[in-house]
């Protein structure tokens, strides 16, 4: 985590460097990128960067951290209120809000697709198990709401269906970043993708939904 002194400084300044080093990141990635060059853009003195954080994956972890909330600001109001909404509705709300923030944070979002491309990473095994636990405990909440509502069976494996949809999810960024090329515009993300989160999520209903109900 940063330290005090980074959230003593003035907003203004803690967000120069936090756009800074996305900026950074998202085009060198975290082996390449670059301590040097951020204190330069940021304009803050080398040492100042070792006051705010211990290191270069403390930063990283920090940006990761960032990018979650903001992408939170980013869901539907039927993620807001789960229990009002079927699974699939919930899960289709959730790929479009992903998205609708790629598509207005590219350097965010393509700094998260390297990031889970390179999870295996040795420094970053720890940030990505971190996030990789917060997402598996709101898909249980999920699949919780899910199974009382009678949307999903009761005898699902929550482990092994918890990997798939996380999986789906990456995949689908995958499949856009990789097969469409890093460089691709990321305002071109329309009803395009969500065709294909469709055909994905159709997928998985077919396995896991109640064909009782």
């Amino acid at each position: 985590m940063p330290k005090e002194t980074f959230y003593n400084l003035p907003d203004e300044k803690r967000r120069l460097i936090e756009d800074v080093a996305i900026d950074e990141f998202s085009e060198y990635g975290f082996d390449k990128g670059s301590i040097n060059r951020i204190v330069v853009a940021a304009k803050i003195a080398k040492g100042s960067f070792y006051q705010y954080f211990d290191d270069k994956k403390d930063l990283f972890t920090h940006l990761m951290r960032c990018i979650a909330e903001q992408k939170v600001a980013f869901m539907s109001p039927v993620l807001a209120n789960p229990d009002e909404h079927d699974f699939f509705t919930i899960l289709e709300a959730l790929f479009h809000s992903g998205l609708m923030f790629a598509k207005e944070n590219p350097k965010a979002a393509l700094l998260g697709n390297q990031f889970f491309s390179n999870r295996e990473h040795p420094i970053l095994k720890d940030v990505f198990k971190t996030n990789l636990n917060f997402a598996k405990d709101f898909y249980v909440n999920l699949l919780d709401i899910a199974i009382s509502r009678g949307d999903v069976r009761a005898n699902i494996n929550y482990d092994f269906t918890i990997h798939m949809l996380i999986s789906t999810n990456i995949s689908i960024l995958e499949y856009y970043f990789e097969d469409l090329g890093q460089d691709f515009d990321m305002s071109h993300l329309d009803d395009d993708v969500m065709d294909t989160v469709r055909l994905s999520l159709n997928f998985i209903k077919n396995g896991i939904a109640n064909s009782e109900k």
